[in-house]
């Protein structure tokens, strides 16, 4: 990459891999950057508005959303970038640095995460769980690993939305969760705990219909 990166959020649109966000190990970033696998270049993009290290990063409809992260505090923000231009869409009820966070049945889902304060939004993970990876896989979310405060995690727990409800599973009957997330976990780095303000979180919070999201957003270009 142009820019050395850890607890950066990643994602894919049109076969091009994006790199948003993170820390440089010093600072936290705004700036994104694209590879292109057909000519093996790495490209800068359009940078944030705000610097966002620990940021969640979900797709949908070909739009890439930057959900919470941190500059010391963690923030609530949520953004939906396309070309030049950074459209913030309604922000989280809470501020969340190191969230999980993946695209499900049109609505966008925010997992974990530190610096919030607890929720009944959702229904709650069994832990704890701050820098979490979050995939879809059929039609239930898996939250992989993450730190509860004093221990790094292995365990997984899948979200079944219709249920509203999380039931822990094991590794050897996902294999295919601890891949994705693995490959998640392998591209942001390790988390640092010391950079955590308050105790990892264990609440989900559904973010917004990424569909309506328009109906609640500040276009402006950056």
């Amino acid at each position: 990459m142009n820019r050395r990166r850890l607890q950066f959020g990643v994602a894919v649109i049109d076969n091009k891999l994006f790199a948003v966000g993170g820390r440089d190990g010093s600072s936290c970033l705004r700036s994104m950057e694209c590879f292109d696998p057909h000519t093996n270049k790495w490209s800068m993009c359009a940078p944030m508005s705000k610097r966002r290290g620990g940021v969640g990063v979900a797709t949908y409809n070909s739009f890439l959303y930057a959900v919470g992260g941190h500059d010391a505090p963690a923030s609530n923000h949520c953004s939906r970038l396309s070309d030049c231009v950074e459209s913030m869409c309604a922000p989280m009820s809470k501020r969340r640095g190191g969230v999980g966070v993946a695209t499900y049945n049109s609505f966008l889902y925010a997992v974990g995460g530190h610096d919030a304060p607890a929720s009944n939004h959702l229904s709650s993970l069994s832990v704890p769980r701050d820098a979490v990876g979050v995939c879809l896989l059929g039609d239930r979310l898996y939250a992989v690993g993450g730190y509860d405060g004093q221990t790094y995690l292995n365990s997984v727990e899948s979200y079944d939305a219709q249920n509203n409800e999380w039931t822990e599973v094991s590794s050897s009957s996902n294999q295919a969760a601890f891949k994705v997330v693995l490959h998640h976990f392998w591209l942001q780095g390790p988390h640092c705990p010391q950079q955590c303000s308050n105790a990892p979180e264990r609440e989900m919070q559904s973010v917004c219909r990424a569909g309506d999201a328009r109906n609640s957003i500040e276009n402006g270009c950056f």
